[in-house]
Parts: structure tokens; C-alpha cells; sequence
């Protein structure tokens, strides 16, 4: 583990797409396959076609950005990691809506009385309308997985608490008539139901496949060969032969200083921004030039995290006999702490037979004996 290597900034696309392919080869096993898909999609999406030079130069921009968190995270950022697990693990980010997308999936209907169920399942408008969106939604998958969420109860959920008030059908909320008395519009009607269904789906964490649960379950367990995990070790960086052109790059820039506050020309060397900039602060009167919330990640680290983020996922199959939807949510045990070696010796002089625990006395009733 070190500090994000200062090197210069890609001044070509392709540099610096390289550059995150390669920052991305440093992170876990795990999270590095949904990470390269991320960065190769977005590039070849842009690579051809008419792009607006305004929205092509904020991409850039933030893949530049995109790069120095990756840096970060690898040298030590341990809440840059934890996003980035996050995203990678579908918990948010674009893996999250497709993992969503697979939940609310209506399956191809195999006969024709399924189909005919499925049609007529389908609640009837009597006024004229086109398809929408939720039209495509498996809702009875989503309102069974919802349930069983809402029960679960979740360390510290990044899309906020889902309680069993948000799991009920949203049909269910919409009156029948409005304050005169006349029928509801069913106009009105729809869009209340598609908003409390998109409401629903912004609460709900989709489940992961069940091979990469059961992996991130082995994790969670401190078993890194079995599940597969293993985090690289960052290659020695490469010298460069022109030395003139470094001694050329550590020059001092008075011009800069002359012209611009010294707070925005060091700002790369603040102790804050050193873990997304790399740089040094050579000068620096107490001697301690590495930057703050750098963390050195153990094994014991990784079991932590990971253990974190699998308690926020969960593992869900179909169920063609019944037609339900089975979903089986992360659950750690219960593990009572032992004592240290040095906190022992409180524990000695306890009794060590469990019969003499029941003879201990109850609390003494408070109050004025009665006389006889």
C-alpha cells in the first residue's frame, strides 16, 4: 500500500482510458470485472457517433476525476472504497438499476393460458391510453421482494429505510371517489400509481446473482481463496531517462505565486487533496508528508467491508411450481466476543457451576413492613 503515484495527466483519450484500466487492475477480484465494463462502455459509447463538444469535454473532465478517485481509493482511501464496492456490488450506481431492471422482468409466458393470465392480471382502463413503462414490470416480483426488505432490517441502507408501509400495493392508496363524491379520474389515478412505484423501486436493493452472493458470502466469512478474492500489489513505477526534464518539473514557479494566492497553487499539497493529487509537501515544518484518512487495508479490513456490504444484499429465484418469488436475505450470526488474555482476570473469581446463577436473590421490595 502507497500513495497515489503523482504521475503527469493524460493529454490524449486513449492515455488516459489506459491510465483507468490500469488503476482499475489494482482493485479486488471482485469488483474489477463490473469496474472494466463500466470504463470500456463508456469509452467506446463516445469513441463514434456526433458527440456535442460541450457534453464530450465535461465526460473528460469527468474521467479525469474518475481517475484520481481510483487512485485514492487504491492508496488508501477507505470511504473511496467502500463507494466504489458499493457501486460494484449493485447497492448503487448504474450495476444497481440493471440488477433492477432483471427484478421487474416480466418472464416470456410459456403457454397460452399463461399469456391470457398475464393479460388479464393486468388491471383494465376504460379510457384510451398507450403502454407506459410500468406496463413492462413484473409488480407482483417487486411488492414480494419489497416485503420481505421492509422486514429485514438493514445496518445502514444507502437508499434509505423501506418500511412496510412502502411494500403495499400502491393500488390499494387510491380513493375511489374525490371530496364530491364523484368517481376518482383515472387519469389522476395512473399517474399516482406509477409515482408510488417509482417511489418503491428508488427504496428497493435488488438481489445479486446467487454465484456472486455466495462468493461475497465466503468473504464475509474470512474464506479469500475459496470465494476467489485477492487484491494485486501495485507495480513499481517507471523512471523516466530525460533527466533534464524532470529537474525541469521540480523547478519553483515563482510566477505563480506572484500572480495567483498561495492557497489555490498548493492546493494539490493540502493534506486533504494529497490522496486524489499525489503530491508532497517537501516543505512542511513538522516532517509528516503523508496525507490524512490513509488507511492500510488488511485482511481484517477486507472482512469488515465486505461483511458490511452483504448484509445489504440479497439472493432471489422464481418459483415455477408455486409462482412466487423466493428471496433470501444476508444474515451474520450472532457471535458473542471473547475475552482478551489481559481481561481474564475479571472472569476468575466468578462462579463457574450455572445452578449457583439461580440463587441469586431478586431486588428488595421497598415500602413499611406491616405490623402484626
Amino acid at each position: 500500500m502507497s500513495r497515489p503515484l503523482q504521475l503527469p495527466p493524460p493529454t490524449t483519450t486513449l492515455g488516459l482510458y489506459r491510465q483507468l484500466l490500469r488503476e482499475s487492475s489494482y482493485l479486488p477480484s471482485l469488483a474489477r470485472p463490473h469496474v472494466d465494463h463500466q470504463i470500456k462502455d463508456r469509452f467506446r459509447r463516445y469513441q463514434k457517433g456526433h458527440v456535442d463538444n460541450d457534453r464530450l469535454r465535461k465526460k473528460l473532465k469527468d474521467a479525469h476525476h474518475e481517475l484520481r478517485v481510483l487512485r485514492a481509493a487504491n492508496a488508501g482511501d477507505m470511504n473511496r472504497m467502500q463507494k466504489i464496492l458499493l457501486k460494484a456490488f449493485g447497492r448503487t450506481g448504474s450495476r444497481r438499476r440493471d440488477l433492477f431492471g432483471n427484478l421487474v422482468r416480466r418472464p416470456p409466458p410459456a403457454t397460452t393460458e399463461e399469456l391470457e393470465a398475464q393479460v388479464s392480471g393486468t388491471r383494465a382502463w376504460s379510457f384510451d391510453r398507450d403502454p407506459d413503462w410500468l406496463d413492462g414490470w413484473d409488480t407482483e416480483a417487486l411488492l414480494a421482494f419489497a416485503k420481505v426488505q421492509a422486514k429485514t432490517s438493514l445496518p445502514s441502507s444507502p437508499r434509505g429505510p423501506l418500511l412496510p408501509k412502502h411494500a403495499v400495493s400502491p393500488d390499494k392508496n387510491i380513493p375511489k371517489e374525490n371530496v364530491y363524491g364523484n368517481p376518482f379520474p383515472e387519469k389522476v389515478a395512473r399517474t399516482k400509481v406509477r409515482k408510488l412505484y417509482a417511489s418503491l423501486a428508488d427504496r428497493v436493493l435488488p438481489p445479486l446473482p446467487e454465484s456472486e452472493w455466495d462468493r461475497l458470502a465466503l468473504v464475509a466469512e474470512g474464506k479469500f481463496e475459496e470465494a476467489g478474492w485477492y487484491v494485486p500489489s501495485r507495480r513499481s513505477a517507471a523512471k523516466s531517462l530525460a533527466g533534464d526534464a524532470d529537474a525541469q518539473a521540480g523547478e519553483w514557479k515563482w510566477q505563480l505565486y506572484a500572480t495567483r494566492p498561495v492557497g489555490l497553487v498548493d492546493v494539490a499539497q493540502n493534506k486533504k487533496q494529497r490522496l486524489l493529487s499525489g503530491a508532497l509537501d517537501e516543505n512542511t515544518p513538522h516532517g509528516n508528508t503523508q496525507p490524512v484518512d490513509r488507511h492500510i487495508y488488511t485482511a481484517k479490513f477486507w472482512k469488515r467491508l465486505v461483511k458490511s456490504i452483504w448484509l445489504l444484499t440479497a439472493k432471489g429465484t422464481r418459483d415455477p411450481e408455486k409462482g412466487g418469488y423466493r428471496v433470501t436475505w444476508a444474515r451474520a450470526p450472532f457471535q458473542a466476543p471473547t475475552a482478551t488474555t489481559s481481561g481474564m482476570e475479571f472472569f476468575e473469581s466468578l462462579p463457574v457451576d450455572a445452578s449457583l446463577s439461580n440463587k441469586t436473590k431478586g431486588p428488595k421490595k421497598r415500602g413499611r413492613k406491616s405490623a402484626r
